[in-house]
């Protein structure tokens, strides 16, 4: 049977050993740095402020939203374009805050003027312990479709020009000839000039052929 003060020391002892595994189990809690714990989401434009959805893909217009981080803290991001160099730091495109409330939650204001592409969200907090977290995003931003032209050519006509021609037709009548005339005509008035000459020929050598006949018959009736 063990004597008072080795029943002592033993209680002492037990009691010792069940402090120290309390302590052990509240370390990480204790060595937690302020802000570790929270976090931030890339959101679509119209996505709600309150969601915690990530959304990596966003259009032209979007935000960023914090999370559970200790209350009243500020939150500094820079947005990196990817991939970056290697070896070097880019500058950062974008840059701003988010101040979190009593909840630690907070959001930016509308996001934009980036052009479609990866790129890097990177954030850092007051009280930071350790490297800064980050996330990658993609941003699908449609290029502008050039305005189409109305087809009015200058000199020259171009394709779906009018070029001076009216309207876009090809050009059409005769060609001119020079001189005021053009060439179908002169050639239709040519070959009428010849026809007409022609028959006056015939009609004078036939008017010329009755009247040798008659002198002759007027020669042979006064023989």
């Amino acid at each position: 049977m063990a004597t008072p003060p080795t029943r002592t020391l033993l209680r002492a002892a037990l009691a010792t050993l069940a402090l120290g595994g309390v302590t052990l189990a509240g370390a990480p809690a204790a060595f937690a740095a302020p802000g570790d714990n929270g976090d931030v989401k890339v959101h679509r434009q119209g996505t709600s402020d309150t969601s915690q959805a990530n959304e990596p893909q966003v259009g032209c217009i979007f935000r960023f939203a914090a999370f559970n981080f200790d209350g009243l803290q500020s939150i500094q991001w820079n947005i990196y374009e990817q991939p970056g160099q290697p070896g070097n730091q880019d500058p950062s495109l974008k840059n701003g805050s988010i101040a979190v409330d009593s909840n630690g939650d907070g959001h930016t204001d509308d996001i934009t003027g980036l052009s479609s592409g990866m790129y890097k969200v990177e954030w850092t907090w007051e009280g930071q312990s350790g490297s800064a977290k980050s996330k990658v995003f993609r941003v699908n931003c449609p290029t502008p479709t050039p305005t189409p032209t109305n087809g009015n050519g200058g000199p020259g006509g171009g394709p779906g020009g009018n070029g001076g021609n009216g309207h876009g037709k090809p050009p059409h009548g005769p060609v001119g000839a020079g001189g005021g005339g053009s060439a179908p005509i002169a050639a239709e008035d040519s070959s009428t000039f010849g026809i007409g000459a022609a028959v006056a020929a015939g009609l004078a050598g036939t008017a010329g052929l009755v009247m040798i006949r008659r002198s002759r018959r007027r020669d042979n009736g006064a023989a």
